[in-house]
């Protein structure tokens, strides 16, 4: 999926959305790298596990703390708008999917965790739950990038912003901004090593 020529239509976008677009740019390039990664494990090669933990231990804290109730709060606000009525089943689908992204990726990440520790997994096994939890989650991007996105921006008005903007807690990303080197210190250096891919 590329984000890209939306970016550059996006200009102008809302602050929060803006943000939001930011986020699903920085999984994109994360869900590319641990995509490359869980293809080396199917050819054998040698596979980090640690770093992929370390990948989902970051997409579920940040999702879980930040983007997700950052997303589910201006939703709420704009499909309660009488002119999103006919659209209640892409709320729905979409509300249903973070619960459900956060489940593959708790299932993934114990499969990787259970692999470190000694259990005996399948290759495939470990490599159906990643891709399945990859696939959802770029389906799940496309999806608000390409249609929650564009109703939002047209339905909220400004004092709507306004009010979420002062409603809505702010935090910095750990990986991305603020690289809190305790707790993602291997994903920190592996996105700094692998920039230009």
């Amino acid at each position: 999926m590329d984000l890209a020529p939306i970016e550059k239509k996006r200009g102008d976008m809302r602050p929060l959305l803006e943000k939001l677009h930011r986020d699903h740019l920085n999984l994109t390039r994360l869900l590319d790298l641990m995509s490359n990664e869980l293809d080396a494990l199917c050819a054998g090669h040698e596979s980090d596990f640690d770093l992929k933990i370390e990948m989902l231990d970051y997409i579920e804290h940040y999702a879980e703390q930040v983007h997700h109730p950052t997303e589910d709060q201006i939703n709420r606000v704009a499909f309660r708008k009488k002119s999103m009525k006919e659209h209640v089943a892409l709320y729905e689908r979409i509300s249903r999917e973070h619960g459900d992204l956060l489940g593959l990726a708790r299932t993934f990440r114990k499969s990787l965790e259970g692999a470190v520790q000694g259990e005996v997994l399948l290759r495939e096994e470990v490599e159906t739950r990643g891709r399945e939890f990859i696939a959802l989650q770029r389906q799940h991007l496309d999806l608000e990038e390409h249609e929650v996105f564009p109703l939002i921006e047209a339905v909220l008005s400004d004092k709507d912003w306004q009010k979420l903007e002062e409603e809505i807690t702010h935090m910095d990303d750990p990986v991305f901004l603020r690289q809190d080197y305790n707790r993602f210190r291997s994903l920190i250096d592996y996105l700094k090593a692998h920039e230009n891919e």
